[in-house]
């Protein structure tokens, strides 16, 4: 590749780069929502353990493509759908997602979007 393709390349790269972050700024933030109750997890651990992908990946779709936000949980308690309302609990341990991460052998995505725990103060 010559000099100049390289530099047309990047200076595209840049260009889109920025335009997408100009446009991110456009987007309004979400509206706050109920207050969150994290006495206790929204399931059993048992059903927690063999479903927490699944109950995320719904909370995920549900939260960002049709604004739902708030969880309610079978004995009436509203929980934000946030992965903060998991971390609340679970933080005290850094390792905690990482340590049955690595022992199932998966790579969650979730710290695409996320600052995962091993990342924060």
């Amino acid at each position: 590749m010559t000099a100049a393709a390289l530099l047309i390349v990047v200076l595209a790269g840049v260009y889109a780069f920025r335009h997408q972050e100009s446009q991110a700024e456009k987007v309004a933030a979400p509206a706050p929502s109920a207050a969150v109750d994290s006495s206790a997890c929204i399931a059993s651990k048992e059903f927690m353990k063999a479903n927490h992908m699944r109950v995320l990946d719904e909370w995920r779709h549900s939260s960002v493509r049709d604004g739902n936000r708030v969880h309610v949980a079978p004995d009436g308690r509203k929980i934000d759908k946030s992965l903060n309302s998991c971390l609340n609990c679970h933080s005290n341990n850094r390792m905690f997602c990482f340590n049955c991460h690595m022992y199932a052998n998966v790579k969650p995505n979730c710290w695409n979007c996320h600052i995962s725990p091993m990342e924060a103060p």
